[in-house]
């Protein structure tokens, strides 16, 4: 049988560029660069957040899930990059390529699964009604919020619970809780659907916002780590999943978590 030239040559380039396919992965690709760069919108505490010693005058990255980005990095001998920026760009970034993993409070939502793969949950958690203490006997049914003002994270899973569950309230999106939180205390918005995990650190620190006995329903896979869609990430995924297996089975994301709880106390008893 014979081959005509060009079918030779393209046998060849084909041939050749098997190796590159078969070396594509994610994890190499990283170790390669000597860089994990995870995305986060470090606003978010006690998951991530900024914290400034008074007395040094030091910041200081702090969370939970900071905690866990870097000891990540670390375990797989790389440094730790953080792409700081809106929660509600962090999967566009991630597909783009821009950042390798989020770490950011990210709920296993099924539209989420659909466009990035999760790594295995290392937190669960509820949703609840931040309301001004001073409110709490006006604000117990859903009903209550008919006509009000109510605050959410922009791109978080908040949104949609307003507009399941709350379809006669106002939403207000804002990037920043904290800021969300502000608008509350200040009388602008009537309540805020939070995390039970960060409404508690806003409540405990300041007496004049309280969690309400209003239901937020909800249900989730829990909170992951993101990471593209792809068939040379699965080394990677492993790796990530490895290591949560490895700090949730010795207690050290616990200790994480406690130490973030404390941490996010003192932040917000300076502001």
């Amino acid at each position: 049988m014979k081959y005509g030239k060009k079918a030779i040559v393209l046998a060849l380039m084909l041939i050749m560029l098997l190796p590159l396919a078969a070396s594509a992965d994610k994890l190499d690709d990283i170790k390669s660069s000597g860089r994990l760069v995870v995305g986060a919108s470090a606003g978010f505490p006690p998951y991530e957040f900024w914290y400034t010693d008074p007395e040094t005058g030091e910041e200081t990255l702090e969370g939970f899930e900071m905690k866990f980005a870097q000891g990540l990095a670390e375990h797989l001998g790389v440094e730790f990059v953080l792409a700081d920026q809106a929660f509600s760009g962090l999967i566009t970034e991630l597909r783009a390529g821009t950042i390798d993993i989020i770490t950011s409070g990210m709920s296993m939502k099924p539209e989420r699964l659909e466009v990035v793969d999760f790594s295995i949950p290392y937190f669960n958690g509820k949703q609840v009604m931040l309301v001004k203490t001073a409110e709490l006997d006006t604000y117990k049914t859903p009903e209550s919020m008919d006509g009000k003002k109510l605050g959410v994270q922009t791109g978080a899973l908040q949104v949609d619970l307003a507009a399941q569950q709350f379809p006669k309230a106002e939403a207000m999106q804002l990037d920043n809780i904290a800021v969300l939180v502000m608008e509350l205390k200040m009388g602008n918005i009537d309540g805020v659907i939070l995390a039970d995990s960060v409404a508690a650190s806003f409540s405990s620190a300041f007496p004049e916002v309280a969690i309400s006995e209003i239901q937020v329903e909800y249900s989730s896979a829990g909170v992951g780590a993101a990471i593209a869609k792809g068939d040379g990430n699965e080394t990677f995924l492993a790796a990530i999943n490895e290591y949560i297996e490895l700090v949730k089975g010795d207690g050290t994301f616990d200790q994480w978590i406690d130490e973030a709880y404390k941490i996010n106390g003192l932040l917000l008893t300076q502001q």
